[in-house]
């Protein structure tokens, strides 16, 4: 009788214990999910906000194109300008298109490295900047120089040495100047084309992040939820 008695006293112990247990696992199973779906957004909204500023930085790059047609044909209308006046109203026009162009330019390397957590630009993008960057100044350089065959054709005196200037500023315009051109959309169209890489990556390597911390947040429920059934 008297370890009967015992016995029945330490059950109600050993059965608070049990629930007490049980409470703390179900606490911790809410808890567990709760913090896996904070995770989960918080994931899937950084990733999604880098993936936004690929695009951004892709339209950035056509409003780069962009920049550049509107320099290059109003160089070309300052080369085939019929009166001095024409020319000089033009070429005033200039320095704007530049700073259109340039402002262009800072908006994209601001969207890229805004893509980054450490918000330093990828090396591949980088390279290419550094490469487009370096053709639009051989191409702004060729122009000026065309630029200025033509400013001297406006002001000689003479009929022959103004045609043939003319004709110089042309040609020149026409083939290194147009050579150059071509070498700037050649880079951008690769630079467009690493940043279309960068953000395939950055939406791969989200599905994969998404579907590991799924896992994870799964599989830690399964096993505090295993742990509450084998408790006797």
């Amino acid at each position: 009788m008297p370890e009967h008695n015992a016995v029945e006293e330490r059950r109600p112990l050993r059965t608070m214990r049990i629930r007490w247990t049980s409470a703390f696992i179900s606490c911790l199973i809410v808890a567990c999910g709760w913090l896996g779906s904070q995770t989960l957004l918080r994931v899937d909204q950084d990733l999604r906000v880098i993936y936004a500023e690929y695009t951004l930085a892709a339209t950035d790059l056509g409003h780069v194109s962009g920049e550049l047609i509107r320099y290059r044909t109003s160089v070309i209308r300052a080369i085939e300008a019929d009166t001095k006046e024409d020319f000089e109203r033009i070429v005033a026009s200039l320095p704007q298109k530049l700073a259109r162009l340039d402002n262009a330019m800072q908006r994209f390397i601001n969207a890229a490295n805004n893509t980054s957590f450490e918000e330093k630009m990828d090396a591949r993008e980088l390279a290419e900047l550094t490469a487009v960057q370096e053709r639009i100044e051989a191409y702004k350089s060729s122009s000026r120089h065309a630029l200025d065959l033509m400013k001297q054709r406006w002001n000689v005196s003479s009929g022959v040495d103004a045609q043939r200037l003319a004709n110089e500023a042309k040609q020149y315009l026409a083939n290194d100047a147009g050579t150059k051109y071509m070498s700037v959309t050649l880079e951008l169209d690769r630079l467009l084309d690493v940043v279309g890489d960068i953000a395939e990556e950055v939406r791969r390597n989200a599905d994969s992040t998404l579907r590991m911390v799924t896992l994870i947040v799964v599989a830690v429920s399964l096993t505090l939820g295993l742990i509450v059934l084998a408790i006797p």
